[in-house]
């Protein structure tokens, strides 16, 4: 709610909202469709196809609340007033009181590194890529909400255009260094035809699209952690906390107020493929945890996964 709202707020013409049809997969099975908090229409097959001749034999629940926004010109949008600096980062330096980068001095850092090389080495928060690939077709059929099932396909965009996009894989970070863009990487290279092929494939069991014509293909390496659920908050030193508190390993659970932290230094990461539901939302919550001291709640936040890890690490003991 909060962030359709902010994005219709802040650019409406990049934000098509007619709803989603969401239908049971191995992910989201029919009883976690069924039994929510949410307010649903189920559809059966025959409500579908008297909406349009075009679905396939499927049947799912229809959420009202949902939409469809176009990354680029939220982008652009959300940058303007702001100073954007270029630089090849390699080490943050802390000198009396302050972090310094070039001539650039600053109190506070938030680490918003998505897949990219940590600054920080954070052994309670092993980010993993998630290769996502998303196409925008043309097409004469016209889709009345957007669909999802183990792939997404969209309602027609204002621009006639449809956007269909699947998370296809991850990857184990220590077997190689992210170090370049994704339409240049070895893994994605010379699968972007057959990842496409795949992606019609998927959606054409869903619905018909007739006279299709691929418009333009988007790729990239998405953050998440094994949990699947986005942190955010103040960065704890594992080390320097657990040596101070060695009961914690045992499963003490000290007061956050008491951890080590590094000074003044945050993070906002693993949003993974919702980054746009999850994004300006994690961002109220942290710019309200670094301004008034407001609680991060306990499913999103860095302590979470430090108790987590250095339990781990006693049991590997």
């Amino acid at each position: 709610n909060f962030s359709i709202g902010f994005y219709e707020k802040l650019l409406p013409g990049a934000v098509t909202k007619k709803g989603v049809l969401r239908i049971p997969n191995e992910n989201f099975k029919l009883e976690k469709l069924k039994d929510n908090a949410l307010k649903y229409d189920y559809l059966d097959t025959q409500k579908l196809q008297n909406i349009s001749k075009n679905f396939k034999n499927i049947e799912g629940y229809f959420y009202e609340n949902a939409a469809i926004a176009e990354p680029l010109p939220i982008c652009k949008k959300l940058l303007e007033g702001c100073d954007i600096y270029i630089k090849d980062i390699k080490k943050l330096d802390y000198n009396n009181g302050l972090y310094e980068i070039g001539e650039i001095k600053t109190k506070n850092i938030i680490l918003a590194q998505g897949a990219s090389n940590p600054l920080v080495n954070l052994p309670y928060m092993k980010i993993l890529p998630v290769f996502g690939l998303r196409i925008d077709v043309k097409t004469t059929t016209r889709i009345p909400f957007n669909i999802h099932k183990s792939i997404s396909i969209s309602a027609n965009k204002h621009d006639g255009t449809v956007a269909i996009g699947a998370t296809h894989e991850k990857h184990d970070v220590s077997q190689f260094e992210c170090s370049t863009t994704c339409d240049k990487c070895i893994f994605y290279i010379d699968t972007e035809e057959e990842q496409t092929r795949k992606l019609l494939s998927q959606a054409e069991e869903l619905i018909n699209l007739e006279n299709t014509e691929v418009v333009k293909t988007y790729k990239g390496a998405r953050a998440t952690i094994k949990s699947f659920f986005p942190a955010i908050g103040k960065i704890i030193n594992f080390e320097s906390s657990v040596k101070k508190y060695p009961s914690i390993k045992k499963g003490a659970r000290v007061s956050p107020d008491l951890l080590e932290y590094y000074p003044n230094l945050y993070i906002i990461n693993a949003l993974g493929s919702r980054g746009f539901v999850f994004g300006p939302y994690l961002a109220k919550l942290l710019s309200e945890n670094i301004m008034h001291e407001t609680p991060i709640p306990d499913e999103i936040s860095i302590q979470r996964l430090f108790y987590k890890m250095a339990r781990e690490k006693q049991n590997q003991m």
